[in-house]
């Protein structure tokens, strides 16, 4: 058999529908206001592009706070705080 125990904190990451955020992207967030933004590449998350997309979108939401995503190559992904 070829299970890993979740604890708690790790289950939360796969809830659905209202989640808390991606723990490594909230904190980024945070420390960031309109007009800031920031970037990464597939290659360092070493997920897909619309995976990192989501993470974030999800982290802002949970922020209260929105993000624009600016066009770039197809392995960054370039994002800014908006109003």
């Amino acid at each position: 058999m070829a299970f890993d125990k979740l604890t708690k904190a790790d289950l939360a990451r796969y809830r659905t529908g209202g989640g808390g955020g991606h723990p490594e992207y909230v904190p980024f967030l945070q420390n960031l206001k309109p007009g800031e933004g920031g970037w990464t590449t597939t290659e360092q998350e070493k997920v897909g592009r619309q995976t990192i997309k989501n993470r974030l979108t999800k982290s802002a939401e949970h922020l209260g706070i929105k993000i624009k995503f600016k066009r770039s190559e197809s392995n960054k992904v370039v994002f800014e705080v908006v109003e």
